[in-house]
């Protein structure tokens, strides 16, 4: 790619986005909602760690601060990730097949390729999993001056998980190794019951102190 993702104005990479353009898609798409999510949760935890109300969480808040600011930065590098995870699916399936010699390498990278690309939507989905329960954290030792913050940012890092674990199973459709997709599906499993139990935890802090 000549221009990272990543890189692009906002109007530009939703330009591209609702183009005919194969990337970004559904996981580059995903990887922008973890990575806003990240950034809520590091917003609101900041904005606890500044008040000296919340200086019994100080400690705990910082190490979330932390781990946000980590994940906004994974994140956002996922959104290339997952483009060039597309590409070398892509590349596997442009190779030459006109030998029983070429249509076996060609298989091999294809598969190969489907792997890199079931891997990027599922650390996707590790990182945005765990900023669906620090929001949740949040929610109920922050500052309720952002806790509606907090919630919005479980929906998002919810969504991102959801989101990008789709892009993974269309992937293990095609893959061949039934120890990796075993292990890959019941990940993708134990992902989406963390996420939407951090956003129903969240969810009914925020409501509860926003009644």
């Amino acid at each position: 790619m000549s221009e990272l993702l990543s890189d692009k104005t906002v109007s530009d990479f939703l330009a591209q986005l609702g183009s005919d353009a194969p990337t970004p898609g559904g996981g580059g798409a995903s990887a922008l909602a973890g990575a806003n999510a990240a950034g809520l949760v590091t917003m609101v935890a900041r904005l606890t760690i500044s008040k000296e109300a919340f200086a019994i969480h100080a400690p705990r808040i910082q190490e979330i601060i932390n781990a946000g600011d980590k994940a906004r930065i994974v994140l956002e590098k996922a959104i290339d990730a997952d483009a060039e995870a597309f590409e070398a699916v892509m590349s596997g399936y442009r190779l030459p097949r006109a030998t029983p010699e070429e249509k076996a390498a060609r298989a091999v990278r294809i598969q190969e390729g489907l792997k890199i690309a079931t891997e990027s939507p599922l650390n996707i989905a590790r990182y945005s999993a765990e900023m669906a329960e620090l929001a949740a954290e949040l929610a109920e030792i922050g500052n309720p001056q952002a806790i509606s913050d907090a919630g919005t940012a479980a929906l998002l890092a919810e969504a991102a998980v959801q989101g990008a674990l789709l892009q993974g199973c269309i992937n293990l459709k095609s893959l061949k190794d039934g120890d990796y997709v075993a292990a890959a599906r019941a990940e993708i499993e134990q992902l989406i019951e963390r996420a939407s139990n951090a956003r129903s935890r969240a969810l009914a802090t925020t409501l509860q102190k926003l009644a």
